[in-house]
């Protein structure tokens, strides 16, 4: 006979998940609150609940300000991080992107698909290789890795860009999902 209980320990998350690789980080004060589900180790903004309370929501612009949801987890039961995700009502660290200063993982991302009708032509991105740039799309709520000599049109408007350092393939040690790692360049 199923119960619901588990079922839900056989269901396995597909969230986002990253660790940040900075030895600081600037944060927002006190962080802020989710005002709706959001994947960790993805872009945010910032705004003001009725409260005065700041709030979090996932990046709806290329072009505003942008943060970094890094809010820790903790495990219970055997839980894995693609399991885990920031609740609408939830308070997290909001991390504040600096260049050449912070730098994180994501399994939040996917590669260009080119556009040979475009001028100058953009080609697809088959691998991920240090060099390349990336910028998060708020409509896939992915970051975008492209080339650095034709970058993805977005990312030339974007407030918050991206180099590519890194690519971690074991998933023993992201715990569930491949991830690229990002340094912040500057705008």
């Amino acid at each position: 006979m199923a119960t619901r209980i588990m079922k839900a320990y056989e269901e396995k998350g597909q969230h986002s998940v990253g660790n940040l690789n900075s030895i600081k980080v600037k944060t927002v004060a006190h962080g802020a609150i989710a005002t709706e589900d959001v994947d960790n180790f993805t872009a945010v903004e910032l705004g003001f609940n009725a409260e005065g309370e700041r709030t979090f929501s996932q990046l709806t612009d290329v072009t505003k300000k942008t943060y970094l949801v890094a809010a820790p987890e903790i495990r219970y039961m055997g839980e894995e991080m693609v399991d885990f995700f920031n609740g609408a009502g939830d308070r997290a660290r909001i991390v504040v992107l600096e260049s050449a200063y912070t730098r994180f993982e994501s399994s939040a991302f996917t590669l260009d698909s080119g556009d040979a009708t475009a001028t100058p032509a953009r080609s697809a991105v088959v691998s991920i290789n240090n060099g390349q740039v990336a910028h998060f799309d708020p409509t896939s709520k992915k970051f975008i890795v492209s080339a650095s000599t034709t970058s993805h049109p977005d990312y030339a408007t974007a407030s918050a860009k991206f180099l590519v350092v890194a690519n971690e393939e074991d998933l023993d040690y992201t715990l569930g999902a491949q991830t690229v790692r990002l340094e912040v360049q500057e705008a």
